[in-house]
C-alpha cells in the first residue's frame, strides 16, 4: 500500500515545490488575493491528489489530499482552507461511492487542522507548537477517517493501509509545513530586502558581472532617465549615458570586479540636462560568492551638493574671518614687572572708551581696573575684588580671555608674561567673530530641528519618534513613568489619493497632523507622522485612561474636519487608533509597546474602521 501512495506523495510534493518557490513572487500581491490564490491552488492539489489515489474498493479510495488541505489553512487562514476544502469536497463528491462519508469526513478533519494550528500560530506566536499541532492532527487522521468507512471494509482498511497512511500523513505534512516556511521566510526576507533598496534615500543598485542591472531603485531610475525601476533590469549605462561616460563606468566597474577592489567615495560632477551640474559621491564593492570568486558589484551614489556647497560656505566665511583678525590693528599694551603701563597703542584706548583716558603711560594697572568696576565697562560673573585679583594673577602667569563689555562688543584679550617681568597685552575686537560663531551655531540649531521634523506635516518625524519611544524606557527595561502610545492611521487613504489626487491627500494628511498637534498640548508629549498616512503619538506620564482621553479628543477632532472621502463607506475622511499603555516601573520595552499599540490599530481597522481600540 505504501508504495502504491507514493504517486499521491509526489503530488503534494510537486504542488508544495511549486508554491515554496513562488513565495517572494506571491509576496508582491495583496493579502487578499494571497488568500484566495492559495484556497484555488491547494483545492486543485488536493483534485490532483484524488486523480492519483489508490484504489481499495469500490467507491473507496485513499490519498494524501487532506495534507495539502491543511497547508492552505496553516499558512492563508481559515477562508484559503474553506475554499480548498469546498474545491476537493465538490470533487469527492462527483465521484461517489460507498467511502464518501469517510472522504468528506477526511477533508473536513484536513482543513481544520490547518485552521487550528493557523489560530494557535497567531495567538501564541509560536511556530514550533503550531507545526506540532498540526503534523500530529495529520497523523491521527488516517486513524479517524477510517473508522467513518462502512463496517464490511473498515477492518481490512485499518489492517493494509491505517499505517502507510499514518506514516506519509505525518511525513507529507512535516516535510511540507518545514519547506514552506522556510521558504516563506525567505520570500519575506528577499521582499523586505528588495522593499528597503527601493525606497533608500540614495542611488542603490546591483549590478551582474558583465556590468548589467540586476536590481535598483527609483532614484537610479529617475537619474538614468528611465521609466521605471523595471525597465533598467537588464541593460548597462550604454543604454542611458552617452557613450563615452558608459565606456568611463564599464571599464572602472570591470576593473572592480577584476581586481576584488573596491571605490570608495568617489567624487563626480555631473551635468543633468547639461545644465545643472550636480555633484556625487559613489562607491562600488563587489559582491563576493563563498568561494572568493566575484560575481557582481553593489553601488551606492549619494547627491552630496547641497552638502559640499555648504561646507565651501563655511571654509569662504572662515577665510574672510581668518582676513579680518590678520589685518586688524589690534590693541597694545605693555605693563612692567609692577603693573604700569609703559606703553600702548591708539587702538588700545579706542577699544575702552569708558577708560581710555586713564589707560594712558604710567597708570597702575590696579587703577585701571578699579575704573572698570566703578564705570561698568565690562561685564563679570565674579565678586569684582575677585576679578580684579585674578587679572593681575594673569600677568605673572598669562592666558587668553573673550569678555564682553557693557556696549554689547566681546573683546579678546591675549596676556603674555615677559622673562624680566612684566607682560604684554594684546586686544582683538572680536565682535564680529563672536556673531559668526552665534550664526553657526543657530544654523546648527535648524539642521538639528530640520533633521528631526517630518517637511509636510511639521510633527516630528520616525526618527526622531523611535528615539523619544526608546529614551522613556531605562536600561533594566522598566519605563521611567507610565508611557502612553497611540498608533493612528487615516481610513482608506489610497482610496482617497486615487480619487482627488497626491496634492489633495498631502493637504488631508496636513490636516489631520493638525488635529492631532492640537490634542497633544504638553511639552512632553510627542506626536510624528510615522510613515505614509500613519502616525505615532507618545504621551509620557499617561496611563491607558489618558491616552483614551487623547485618542477619542484626536478621532473628534478629525470626524469633525468633514472631510468628503467617497471612497470611504463613511462618506468622509476618518481615522483608525491603537491605543497601548504601560505603567511606571513595569517590565517592558520600547518595541513590546509599540506592537500592543500596533496590534489595536489592526483591530481598529478590522471592527470597520473609524474606530479607537484599547490593547488588551
Amino acid at each position: 500500500m505504501i508504495k502504491e501512495l507514493f504517486a499521491s506523495f509526489a503530488v503534494v510534493a510537486l504542488f508544495v515545490a511549486i508554491w515554496a518557490l513562488s513565495q517572494e513572487w506571491i509576496r508582491s500581491w495583496p493579502r487578499t488575493l494571497r488568500m484566495y490564490g492559495a484556497g484555488l491552488y491547494m483545492g486543485v492539489a488536493a483534485v490532483v491528489s484524488m486523480i492519483m489515489s489508490v484504489p481499495f474498493a469500490s467507491g473507496i479510495i485513499f490519498d494524501l489530499r487532506n495534507v495539502v488541505l491543511g497547508l492552505a489553512g496553516l499558512f492563508a487562514g481559515p477562508v484559503a482552507a474553506v475554499l480548498a476544502a469546498g474545491i476537493a469536497a465538490a470533487y469527492r463528491l462527483s465521484l461517489g461511492g460507498a467511502g464518501i462519508f469517510a472522504g468528506h469526513f477526511s477533508i473536513f478533519i484536513g482543513c481544520l487542522s490547518g485552521i487550528l494550528a493557523f489560530y494557535l500560530r497567531s495567538k501564541l506566536s509560536s511556530w514550533r507548537w503550531s507545526l506540532g499541532v498540526f503534523c500530529s492532527m495529520q497523523a491521527m487522521l488516517p486513524m479517524v477517517a477510517l473508522l467513518a468507512l462502512p463496517a464490511e471494509v473498515r477492518a481490512k482498511a485499518i489492517d493494509d493501509a491505517l499505517l502507510p497512511l499514518v506514516v506519509l500523513n505525518l511525513a507529507a505534512s512535516s516535510l511540507a509545513a518545514i519547506g514552506i516556511e522556510v521558504s516563506r521566510r525567505r520570500g519575506w526576507l528577499s521582499h523586505l530586502l528588495k522593499s528597503a533598496i527601493k525606497q533608500a534615500p540614495d542611488y542603490f543598485y546591483i549590478k551582474d558581472r558583465n556590468s548589467r542591472v540586476v536590481l535598483a531603485n527609483a532614484h537610479v531610475a529617475s537619474i538614468a532617465g528611465a521609466p521605471s525601476v523595471e525597465s533598467l533590469i537588464g541593460k548597462t549605462d550604454f543604454d542611458f549615458s552617452d557613450a563615452e561616460r558608459a565606456k568611463k563606468l564599464f571599464d572602472q566597474e570591470q576593473e572592480i570586479m577584476r581586481t576584488n577592489t573596491a571605490v570608495i567615495d568617489e567624487e563626480e560632477a555631473i551635468a543633468l540636462d547639461g545644465k545643472d551640474i550636480r555633484t556625487f559621491v559613489t562607491t562600488k564593492t563587489p559582491i563576493r560568492n563563498a568561494d572568493g570568486s566575484v560575481s557582481g558589484l553593489v553601488g551606492v551614489t549619494k547627491d552630496l551638493t547641497e552638502r559640499l556647497a555648504l561646507e565651501r560656505r563655511l571654509r569662504e566665511t572662515q577665510n574672510e574671518l581668518d582676513v579680518v583678525l590678520t589685518g586688524m590693528s589690534d590693541g597694545l599694551a605693555r605693563f612692567d614687572a609692577k603693573n604700569t603701563l609703559v606703553f600702548s597703542n591708539g587702538k588700545y584706548q579706542n577699544l575702552f572708551p569708558l577708560t581710555g583716558s586713564i589707560r594712558q603711560p604710567g597708570a597702575k594697572l590696579e587703577t585701571i581696573l578699579d575704573a572698570v568696576i566703578r564705570t561698568r565697562e565690562q561685564l563679570y560673573t565674579a565678586d569684582a575684588s575677585a576679578w580684579k585679583n585674578e587679572i593681575l594673577k594673569r600677568t605673572r602667569l598669562g592666558g587668553e580671555e573673550q569678555v564682553q563689555m557693557s556696549d554689547g562688543r566681546w573683546l579678546r584679550i591675549r596676556t603674555q608674561p615677559l622673562d624680566d617681568g612684566g607682560a604684554v597685552v594684546i586686544v582683538s575686537d572680536v565682535t564680529a567673530l563672536k556673531r559668526s560663531e552665534m550664526e553657526l551655531m543657530g544654523v546648527a540649531e535648524q539642521f538639528k530641528v530640520l533633521a528631526s521634523t517630518d517637511p509636510l506635516t511639521g510633527l516630528r518625524n520616525r526618527r526622531d519618534f523611535d528615539q523619544s519611544l526608546e529614551e522613556l524606557f531605562g536600561r533594566d527595561g522598566k519605563a521611567r513613568a507610565g508611557v502612553g502610545l497611540l498608533m493612528v492611521d487615516i481610513d482608506h487613504f489610497k482610496a482617497y489619493n486615487d480619487l482627488y489626487g497626491h496634492p489633495a491627500g498631502d493637504a488631508c494628511i496636513r490636516m489631520v497632523a493638525e488635529c492631532i498637534a492640537n490634542a497633544c498640548g504638553r511639552a512632553t508629549d510627542v506626536a510624528a507622522r510615522y510613515g505614509g498616512e500613519e502616525f505615532g503619538i507618545v504621551l509620557p506620564g499617561t496611563d491607558m485612561d489618558g491616552s483614551m482621553a487623547v485618542a477619542s479628543e484626536i478621532l473628534s477632532a478629525v470626524t469633525s474636519l468633514a472631510i468628503p472621502h467617497k471612497g470611504s463607506p463613511h462618506g468622509l475622511v476618518s481615522v483608525s487608533i491603537g491605543v497601548a499603555s504601560i505603567g511606571g516601573q513595569e517590565m517592558g520595552d520600547s518595541q513590546t509597546l509599540l506592537r500592543h499599540a500596533d496590534k489595536a490599530l489592526y483591530a481598529a481597522k478590522e471592527a470597520g474602521r473609524s474606530q479607537i481600540k484599547a490593547a488588551a
